[in-house]
């Protein structure tokens, strides 16, 4: 889906899709263990893959997803997580950067726990929107966006099965069957599959494709 990759767009063609639709789709992950069994980087995997696939629907512009979060497993194998004043510094300079680039609706899209990252993230959106009042900042997460089946989980059934959906080669469920390896994870994740996951990342996008919409 290159043409709403905005890394791999010329400015003119930036030009082009800011006149057809002044929205821009900025996921923000983290990177952080996500058990023994999924990547680290799964949060910002999760949230490109939505906003790319929003974007196919609404039209607009997706930035590269942003890797680092706040909070979360710290501690653990393979995580990265800063300070909360990091990411609220990094996510007002883009909302400033991309507000002076002409952008009216910016969606910032959380892959990593809407309860912090996504507070800490509407926090910023809304101070941002008091110094532009012609700019929305409109805040989602895949886990509270979800129409029927939002709730809280940790590389459990529902993030397990959205990779094997997106991403079946980077996922070993083969390491869930070692002791402990289900330690600070949602333990459902034994019962994933690539087909809840399908189901599951296709309601997530219609919903974020309505509410986005409904911002336009």
């Amino acid at each position: 889906m290159p043409k709403h990759r905005y890394e791999e767009m010329t400015p003119w063609k930036l030009a082009e899709a800011r006149d057809q639709a002044s929205l821009v789709y900025v996921p923000i992950g983290s990177t952080e263990f996500h058990g023994q069994h999924l990547p680290v980087g799964f949060d910002a995997m999760h949230a490109h893959a939505v906003c790319l696939s929003a974007a196919e629907q609404t039209g607009g512009v997706v930035l590269p997803p942003t890797f680092w979060g706040t909070r979360g497993h710290e501690g653990f194998p393979g995580s990265l997580l800063l300070r909360e004043e990091t990411i609220a510094a990094l996510a007002a300079d883009i909302l400033d950067r991309l507000t002076a680039q002409g952008y009216r609706l910016i969606v910032l899209f959380t892959g990593h726990w809407p309860e912090v990252q996504g507070g800490l993230l509407k926090r910023v959106g809304e101070e941002h929107m008091e110094r532009s009042p012609d700019v929305r900042v409109l805040v989602l997460d895949p886990l509270t966006t979800h129409p029927t089946e939002a709730r809280t989980e940790h590389a459990g059934r529902i993030e397990t099965s959205v990779m094997l959906h997106l991403r079946p080669d980077l996922v070993h469920m083969e390491r869930l069957e070692a002791p402990d390896a289900l330690h600070a994870i949602t333990p459902d994740c034994v019962d994933a599959s690539a087909e809840y996951g399908k189901a599951w990342f296709e309601s997530v996008v219609a919903e974020t494709v309505r509410q986005v919409k409904e911002a336009l």
